[in-house]
């Protein structure tokens, strides 16, 4: 009978010894923190996010867009009612939203496809793609005015180095250094590039090509310059390039909008397609964007998140303003049209905006419309 009393005992003392260690907080931690392979995603100590909502009453659908000094200029598209193009709007608009001033677009510009927004000395300019002419905005007058020279505004520029590229899609794009102490400019072969990152003596830049979008991996030419003086000038660039990370866009169900350097450490926006599609009954097509968008970093060829955002967007880099400063815009809703129809609306989108990355500062500042339906 003791026996038997004694064994009772032994066995209830080690049910709630076992019991006692699992709901043990401080070991449950250590346990998971020595199994975690991942890295927290929603650190608040790594990014300070912060955002705001504006209410508009623009009609149509947001394009290229800077914020420059607490001004919004926007491009929006408009459905033209007799043609399957839209109509290019330009506005400038008041940070808080409340007062709004249109600019009449030239007829270079509205029968560009592409054309490109940027802040450059000074002023807004806009590069059209098809005639490869300059405007640049007069604020004083409320008007575009042609320049007589093309303005090839630079990816990137610091103190020592200036860098412009030629994109030729198919046909190959080039990315020139040029070194503002000697004048001399070297160039390397790329995909079309669109973000220039500089980091120690190297530079990254991401490029946008088919079928691959690459990040490559440049040291600096300045560098490279002081140790190749006996090189004749008239040989092929000194600069080579190394891949650090390959992206079919074709296959691939992500994407990389922009890559930005904060406290010595290069991260990359990642944003996974999601996309639903569905009819309303105005026969629009209404595609909702629900990615899922991380910022990490690669190492080896492998993504590796670090932080996670709540919203779900999609995002296009507009410019790198400078070396630590970049502005993008997003959407979370297109509305396109199946086919030709006069009588239906202009774009509405419901919900977009911009987005500054200003170091480990990102400030989301969305854009609700009073005017979408």
């Amino acid at each position: 009978m003791i026996t038997k009393t004694v064994c009772f005992i032994l066995i209830l003392f080690l049910t709630l010894g076992s019991k006692i260690r699992l709901n043990n907080p401080q070991i449950a931690k250590r346990k998971n923190c020595y199994h975690s392979l991942n890295p927290k995603t929603d650190s608040p100590e790594i990014f300070k996010v912060s955002r705001d909502t504006i209410q508009e009453n623009i009609e149509g659908k947001l394009s290229k867009a800077l914020l420059i000094h607490d001004k919004y200029y926007a491009f929006y598209e408009v459905r033209d009612p007799m043609s399957t193009q839209a109509i290019k709007k330009f506005y400038i608009i008041e940070k808080s939203g409340k007062n709004k001033k249109e600019i009449k677009v030239p007829q270079g510009i509205l029968e560009d496809t592409y054309p490109k927004l940027n802040y450059w000395h000074g002023r807004i300019i806009v590069n059209t793609e098809f005639h490869k002419c300059t405007y640049y905005l007069d604020e004083d007058k409320g008007e575009f005015v042609k320049n007589p020279e093309i303005i090839k505004v630079p990816l990137f520029e610091d103190e020592t180095c200036a860098v412009t590229s030629d994109c030729h899609g198919e046909f190959g794009s080039t990315i020139y250094f040029k070194n503002k102490s000697t004048g001399t400019t070297d160039s390397a072969f790329s995909g079309c590039p669109f973000v220039v990152n500089k980091l120690g003596d190297k530079y990254f830049v991401n490029t946008d090509g088919m079928p691959d979008g690459d990040i490559i991996e440049i040291h600096d030419p300045i560098k490279v310059e002081a140790t190749t003086k006996n090189i004749p000038l008239n040989m092929a660039s000194r600069l080579t390039t190394r891949t650090v990370f390959t992206n079919d866009n074709f296959n691939s169900h992500f994407y990389i909008p922009t890559s930005f350097v904060t406290k010595g450490i290069l991260y990359h926006i990642y944003n996974f397609r999601h996309i639903e599609f569905r009819l309303d009954e105005k026969k629009e097509r209404v595609i909702i964007t629900k990615d899922s968008v991380k910022i990490g970093i690669i190492n080896n060829g492998v993504f590796k998140p670090v932080y996670t955002f709540k919203d779900k967007f999609d995002i296009e880099l507009q410019q790198h303003l400078s070396s630590d400063y970049q502005i993008c815009t997003f959407h979370t809703e297109n509305r396109i049209q199946i086919g030709f129809k006069k009588d239906i609306p202009p774009y509405r989108e419901a919900k977009y905006g911009f987005i500054e990355i200003k170091g480990n500062e990102i400030k989301i500042h969305y854009f609700i419309s009073k005017k979408a339906g």
